[in-house]
């Protein structure tokens, strides 16, 4: 051809070797000589077409070419020829149009009335479109507009129906097809005044169906969608004509507005459904979500009265004034009874049936996860609960959240931490086996990672889990579980050390995504903890986002009876003071905020912190109160040593070196610093390896060994500057500063 000469001639080649390149120029080109000047320009700019200097020749690649879109002249030449083509051609290239761009080789298939397969074939010799791989796909966006647009807006309409129906027909459960014919039909279905009531009916039970698929692949916008189109075709009256279609579309609008953040939605789909419904079953929804609504915006008194109403009717009563007597006495049946507890004698349970207990483990698990942040005296009564509904009827999804919550019950009200432990681990043993195992994950994160694991598994490791949580629940569109699992690790990577100007960049995204979310418990106690670490690092942070004073969170924590906040800014609070060594001002916060029986990971760290200040204000003040204080906190340390050494061996080394050096024990109290340091830097604790440092470089200086005190200011300072505690750094400089080789006097106030 003469394409092949051109192309011979041009680049010095054999003819035989320009061939295929020629057939897919003209193709690409038509054969116009403007056009193929234009394509060869195009090919070489994109170095699809280009000398290789080692083969001494041009070299190309067809494959690669042939996905080069087609120039606009060639798509206007290829259009003015459309109505030039066959019929059975032409109707064919419509209904590829009525898909897009683009149509999968298995979407012709399903297409089997129109016998599209040869056609297609011959749209490909004509230029109108190509085949790469399995797809088909029209060579230029302008063909595909203009073939799409030669068709009269009803008769298009028409066409996306029958492809629908078409589609629809072969689907069954399949989820994809399903969705394919909607999104044709949902073209249809634009124009509602054309529908007649029996069209409105189908299509809008189909579109719920398409919703379900949607919401089951996580894809909650494309849901969104589905629910409004099937909401826009109900009758005017469809809550009488139409109640269980018009019922699961606002449940999942619902839902989905949940997911989405969009509180105000929520809030009135709830209500319209609220209005209309006939029964207390088909109300139990619309009242979960509702008790979501109110979780949300810290309305935690207002969500649990909701859910212990609905239990009530069930069958499920509480008592309303629970005592620690009453907790432990709960507690002491499940460690009878979940003693020797395995997964093996879980697996013998047979499946729950029982519709009103099933409905009462999923309000149930919704209480815990509440009161947890409200009312924690309720959590071991609900958990023990849960377990004994599931012996007595059944096990269950729910079950597992019993269990790990019964564990975690045990680890926070009673000394038997391995028991709950080991109970805790049964329920995770589940989690994996369950479809819902996102679901899951993410709603334990709390009870399982951030307080059972971290407490004997290695610390990092627990926190660690929580970015697979948040993942987990963004996937199943639990935007609660998700707000909560990205704090976990937020408030976790703080107290293992993590760099705090990393952590400063995850505490802004948490705070913003909560705002974004309108989660207001997960913002105001991200702010808590955020508010240490801007402390810590000097200032990292600042301006991003609004973060509060612990007096202005402290009021809204009081003004909704949020306990878990009130607590946090106690604790937070506390944490910046002990780090600057203002060890008065750590108890005088403690007697405000005395144990209340109830242990947290966070209260085993607030122990340490008590009895390193109350061992230095011993030595200061020689007040034996302080020493008692000191000697229970290393007591308790040693217990807790014994269930996880690489997260707590660094703590009682150094209460230990303390109480050696109280003690006047000055050989043993450098062997317990020493000490110390090895575990906090052998177990990855960078802040711990900075403190010990420091409190054994200052014994070092206080006891005229000025040289090697200095050397251990140093390399606290250096630990310090690796956290990215720049405040600490300044502190550490600042003390180094005021040392006299040669006359070293005491500190003697209780800051050091």
């Amino acid at each position: 051809t003469d394409i092949g000469k051109l192309l011979s001639a041009t680049l010095c080649l054999p003819l035989r070797y320009t061939q295929e390149l020629a057939d897919l120029v003209h193709t690409k080109t038509r054969g116009n000589p403007f056009f193929i000047i234009q394509f060869l320009k195009t090919i070489i700019q994109n170095q699809m077409l280009q000398y290789s200097v080692s083969h001494r020749r041009w070299m190309w690649d067809c494959d690669v070419i042939d996905m080069q879109m087609i120039s606009d002249g060639v798509a206007e030449l290829l259009t003015t020829r459309f109505n030039q083509l066959p019929l059975h051609l032409m109707k064919t290239v419509i209904i590829a149009s009525c898909f897009g761009s683009q149509v999968e080789d298995s979407t012709i298939d399903l297409m089997e009335p129109f016998n599209m397969q040869g056609a297609l074939q011959l749209a490909i010799r004509e230029g109108i479109m190509e085949k790469a791989g399995p797809i088909y796909q029209f060579t230029h966006d302008l063909i595909r507009q203009a073939v799409y647009e030669s068709v009269p807006v009803n008769e298009r309409k028409a066409f996306h129906k029958t492809i629908g129906m078409v589609l629809l027909a072969s689907a069954a459960d399949d989820s994809a097809t399903h969705l394919l014919a909607v999104e044709q039909i949902n073209f249809y279905c634009q124009d509602v005044s054309i529908l007649c009531p029996e069209e409105c009916a189908q299509f809008a039970g189909i579109n719920a169906t398409a919703a379900k698929f949607a919401i089951a692949a996580s894809s909650f916008e494309q849901a969104r969608s589905y629910i409004d189109a099937g909401m826009r075709l109900l009758k005017p009256n469809h809550w009488d004509e139409q109640y269980s279609l018009s019922l699961e579309l606002h449940q999942m609008s619902a839902s989905i507005s949940c997911i989405n953040g969009d509180i105000g939605d929520m809030s009135s789909c709830l209500h319209e459904i609220i209005a209309h419904v006939k029964s207390f079953e088909d109300s139990l929804t619309a009242s979960s979500l509702l008790s979501k609504l109110l979780a949300a915006s810290s309305k935690y008194d207002e969500a649990m009265s909701n859910i212990l109403s609905i239990l009530s009717a069930l069958g499920e009563k509480f008592p309303e004034d629970i005592t620690l007597p009453h907790v432990l006495n709960e507690l002491s049946v499940i460690q009878t009874t979940c003693a020797n507890i395995s997964v093996e004698q879980v697996k013998r349970l047979l499946p729950m049936k029982d519709k009103p207990k099933l409905n009462a483990m999923k309000f149930l698990s919704m209480l815990c996860s509440y009161s947890i942040q409200a009312k924690p005296m309720l959590v071991p009564i609900l958990s023990c609960r849960m377990v004994r509904i599931t012996i007595e009827y059944g096990f269950c999804d729910d079950s597992i959240v019993g269990l790990v919550t019964a564990g975690f019950s045990l680890f926070s009200f009673t000394d038997d931490i391995q028991l709950g432990y080991r109970i805790g681990k049964v329920g995770e043993s589940f989690i994996e086996e369950s479809p819902n195992r996102h679901a899951l994950w993410s709603r334990l994160c709390f009870e399982l990672d951030s307080n059972l694991k971290a407490m004997v598994e290695p610390m990092q490791s627990a926190v660690g889990n929580c970015p697979d949580r948040y993942n987990s629940a963004m996937l199943t569109g639990d935007i609660d579980s998700a707000m909560m699992s990205l704090l976990a690790h937020c408030i976790g990577s703080l107290h293992i050390g993590t760099e705090l100007t990393s952590l400063s960049k995850s505490f802004v995204a948490c705070i913003k995504q909560s705002t974004k979310y309108q989660q207001e418990t997960v913002l105001y106690l991200a702010m808590s903890a955020f508010g240490a670490c801007i402390f810590l690092s000097g200032g990292n942070g600042i301006g991003e986002v609004e973060v509060k004073s612990y007096q202005e969170l402290n009021q809204i924590g009081e003004r909704k009876k949020h306990l878990h906040l009130l607590y946090q800014n106690f604790f937070n609070e506390m944490y910046c003071y002990f780090w600057v060594g203002d060890y008065m001002k750590v108890f005088e916060l403690s007697k405000k905020h005395k144990p209340t029986g109830q242990k947290r990971i966070l209260e085993v760290t607030r122990t340490f912190f008590e009895g390193i200040a109350s061992l230095t204000l011993a030595r200061h003040t020689h007040q034996p109160n302080w020493r008692r204080i000191g000697e229970e906190a290393l007591g308790k340390m040693i217990k807790w040593e014994k269930i996880s050494s690489w997260n707590f061996e660094q703590h009682v080394k150094l209460l230990q070196a303390e109480l050696h050096y109280l003690n006047g024990h000055m050989n043993s109290a450098e062997v317990a610093y020493k000490a110390s340091i090895a575990a906090a830097r052998e177990h990855k604790f960078t802040h711990y390896v900075a403190l010990a440092s420091e409190l054994y470089g200052r014994f070092c200086v206080e006891n005229l060994m000025s040289e090697k005190g200095a050397a251990q200011l140093q390399v606290a300072i250096d630990e310090y500057k690796q956290w990215g505690a720049m405040k600490k750094v300044r502190d550490v400089k600042a003390f180094m500063d005021t040392v006299n080789p040669s006359s070293i006097p005491r500190r003697l106030s209780g800051k050091i």
